[in-house]
């Protein structure tokens, strides 16, 4: 029997087209544009490959160059959809003219380049800054997923912080898929953060005890903090908001309040039983015991899949009872990696 070596461009348009679709299209794009091959060439070029471009999972800085240079300059008019690190936002923004450019999302916006990006200093990024900084020169712009977060120190701006007002700013600029939280960490440190609806990115961070009605349908990982105390029934609502929440680290060094306990037919205190389904990973270093006992009880939470836990030792040996707790057994069953600081 002939042994037959079928190339690649053998196989028809339709097998090839299958073949593609699988992979990311920013590999297809970097592997088979202006590679002196007409046929893969034009394919790559195709429409399927070229509407929407993410760069969020790419760290490759010769990639980049590449699309910057050669890339990005011959499929420009096709792209409509960018999303986008910061990082890598005047360099793809400024890479070539996109005149059918409509939709626009960004990804870990965060305080650092906050100063490089928006006008002023000493500013919350609202509605405004938006407007003035942004979506002014994306005239075409129809859709732009975001989530920005700011920092204050103490100050007039400290002290007159408005979630009200932030929001209408958003509202001016016909943003009204929006939500706005303010959130004070400490006595002389606030943090605003504004973001479209729905919320489509993948964590949150500094929810605090005043927060919006909002379910958080795909964050995995979220970051709680407030200078005043969480109570249970914040946590039951931490349950309901995130359904598919992984990995929570939770920042308070005040007692949790107590406010939500019944009294059960002995007269000990009683909770309902909080469900977290798919809980992987607790980080409680930076709290009191009482945000370890509020997972590790078994009458307060139910963990089934926790398996990595950041403690203090001296806390964890006080919430199991020096390892010898009842309840606190069935939630630490299938820990895997304990990481403990003295």
């Amino acid at each position: 029997m002939n042994r037959s070596n079928i190339h690649l461009l053998d196989l028809p348009n339709e097998i090839l087209l299958i073949i593609l679709r699988k992979l990311n299209n920013i590999d297809v794009l970097y592997s088979l544009v202006d590679i002196n091959n007409g046929p893969l060439d034009i394919l790559a070029q195709g429409k399927m490959f070229t509407n929407t471009l993410n760069f969020t999972y790419t760290d490759d800085i010769s990639l980049i160059d590449r699309y910057c240079i050669n890339i990005l300059p011959r499929i420009n008019h096709n792209i409509k959809c960018f999303i986008l690190e910061p990082v890598l936002l005047e360099r793809i923004l400024l890479a070539a003219v996109y005149p059918n450019l409509t939709e626009f999302k960004l990804f870990n916006f965060e305080q650092q380049i906050v100063s490089k990006y928006f006008t002023g200093q000493n500013r919350i990024i609202d509605g405004t800054c938006i407007q003035e900084d942004i979506l002014v020169y994306m005239p075409q712009l129809h859709s732009f997923t975001f989530y920005i977060t700011t920092y204050v120190a103490s100050g007039d701006l400290f002290h007159n912080l408005s979630r009200e007002r932030i929001q209408q700013t958003l509202i001016n600029i016909g943003q009204h898929n929006t939500a706005t939280i303010v959130n004070y960490l400490s006595r002389c440190t606030a943090e605003c953060s504004i973001f479209s609806l729905p919320f489509t990115f993948d964590y949150l961070r500094y929810l605090g005890n005043i927060s919006p009605n909002i379910v958080f349908n795909y964050v995995t990982y979220l970051l709680v903090e407030d200078h005043d105390a969480f109570g249970h029934e914040f946590f039951v609502r931490i349950a309901r908001s995130f359904p598919l929440l992984k990995h929570l680290h939770i920042l308070n060094i005040q007692p949790q309040l107590s406010s939500n306990l019944t009294l059960s037919s002995d007269h000990s205190q009683s909770y309902s039983i909080i469900e977290y389904p798919h809980l992987t990973s607790l980080d409680v270093i930076c709290s009191l015991t009482d945000y370890l006992e509020q997972f590790l009880d078994e009458t307060k939470a139910s963990v089934p899949c926790l398996t990595e836990l950041e403690v203090s030792y001296r806390y964890l040996k006080t919430v199991t009872n020096n390892f010898t707790r009842e309840e606190t057994r069935r939630n630490c069953a299938k820990v895997k990696k304990l990481i403990a600081i003295e």
